[in-house]
């Protein structure tokens, strides 16, 4: 196999398509990626754990399993970052927590079991914030360090847009997929809430939990769904396949429809990005992509209500056992977080959780006319390193369980990128990610961070 010049900057499609036909060695691949880490990890912050020598004697392993002909598909020798709330049996899982420092689960999370299965190369575990919660990460956003990279798979988003790695495991119990994805400008996908297995991932608020990715491309994300849903599914007969139930010519005839939801979001999000949305929208409609202005009716405030008290409950009850022997050892947001649920009624959990029920019965109805619904991801760009931004956007959608992506497409007056968030309906992953694929294409973003790129 021969080196490339900077395989850092291949995609999952690209280098899988090298390393199949023998073009790229997956331990050329990782050298590269280690270099990466070497020059720019002591800024960026992006391992809590990830060791040279093993990782390179896995690539090893695969080049070895891929010149014997045992070529396993388009995962095979690609290096991956798992967030560190991901059991993995030859590492430890810290959940960037002190009580978690020296844990070791001895078994793999279900996706992290599928992707060894494919060929793929576990690189590390990446930086979360302390229990997958909103306490500001040690990590760094590469497009401006005084910035949040968000939360809080804040590790998994910088680790992809830094070229640390092509593709990275993340979760999402409000916003931590798609807010990180839209800070550092990458693509962020979240599938619907069950779809793909949870287990071997430490619980925040199991009701809302939700595996996720990072990748730089849509099509490496649904090269990962389709890779975690044969191998770490909770749903069967679902379609994967690449047969187009949407194209091209349906997206520009009118056969397609994707709502605009301006309710909520158009009084929220700050004047740069609603311009930044404004040309957007302007923008695909010069290339025959049909808007409608949806008009859902959805108090979305009471829906964030109801997602904090049924996240703040459920996360009480995980850490209830820890957090009485332990509070100290908890950080302040995540601390508050608990303190919360504690606080809160069974009656009151009772009634959040019948609210969310209703209100995904509701959201089904209100869907049925449109194919994706379409809004800013995030209120701004990346704010201040202190937060790790609002999941104000993103959380109805985790409450609702429906698929979302994020795609990058601006970046705002301060250089800091700006993403579209789209919506699908509850298992269509795939029409989602078709649409989005053709958008993606259509807007061409290709802006790199440069503080270390």
């Amino acid at each position: 196999m021969s080196t490339l010049t900077n395989p850092r900057n291949l995609t999952i499609s690209q280098a899988s398509n090298l390393i199949s036909r023998r073009l790229l060695s997956p331990v050329d691949l990782v050298i590269d990626l280690l270099e990466v880490t070497q020059e720019h990890e002591d800024l960026l912050h992006v391992w809590s754990y990830m060791d040279p020598s093993s990782t390179l004697d896995k690539a090893h392993i695969c080049e070895q399993e891929i010149e014997s002909g045992k070529y396993k598909g388009p995962m095979h020798g690609i290096p991956i970052g798992v967030k560190d709330i991901y059991f993995t049996e030859d590492m430890k899982t810290t959940c960037g927590s002190p009580i978690y420092k020296s844990f070791f689960s001895n078994y793999d999370a279900k996706t992290v079991k599928a992707l060894r299965s494919s060929g793929a190369i576990i690189m590390g575990k990446t930086v979360t914030t302390q229990f997958a919660s909103g306490d500001p990460p040690v990590t760094k956003n590469p497009w401006n360090l005084e910035r949040t990279p968000g939360g809080s798979s804040s590790g998994s988003a910088v680790g992809v847009a830094a070229r640390f790695f092509p593709a990275a495991l993340g979760s999402q119990t409000a916003g931590s997929v798609l807010r990180p994805a839209a800070y550092n400008g990458i693509v962020g996908f979240k599938p619907t809430y069950g779809l793909i297995s949870e287990s071997g991932v430490h619980p925040v608020a199991p009701s809302l939990d939700t595996v996720g990715w990072f990748t730089r491309c849509v099509k490496d994300s649904r090269l990962l769904l389709q890779n975690l849903m044969e191998f770490a599914s909770n749903t069967e007969n679902i379609n994967t396949s690449d047969e187009t139930s949407v194209n091209n010519d349906d997206l520009e005839d009118k056969n397609v429809r994707l709502g605009i939801i301006n309710e909520y979001y158009s009084n929220v999000v700050d004047s740069e990005s609603r311009k930044a949305f404004n040309s957007l929208i302007s923008l695909l409609t010069t290339k025959d992509v049909h808007f409608e202005i949806s008009n859902l009716d959805i108090d979305f405030d009471e829906i964030l209500a109801s997602h904090s008290t049924i996240m703040s409950s459920e996360a009480a009850h995980t850490h209830s056992k820890n957090f009485s022997i332990r509070p100290q050892d908890y950080a302040a947001n995540i601390k508050r977080l608990i303190e919360t649920g504690l606080d809160t009624s069974a009656l009151n959990y009772l009634k959040a959780k019948k609210m969310q029920n209703e209100f995904k019965s509701n959201m089904s109805d209100k869907f049925a006319m449109y194919d994706v619904l379409i809004t800013p991801t995030a209120i701004s760009g990346a704010p201040s390193k202190s937060t790790t931004g609002q999941p104000a956007f993103q959380a109805p959608w985790t409450f609702f369980g429906n698929p979302t992506i994020n795609i990058p497409y601006a970046l705002d007056l301060d250089g800091l990128p700006i993403g579209v968030q789209i919506i699908g309906k509850h298992h269509e992953e795939m029409k989602l990610l078709q649409i989005a694929e053709h958008i993606e294409t259509l807007i061409s973003f290709d802006a790199q961070p440069m503080s270390t790129i």
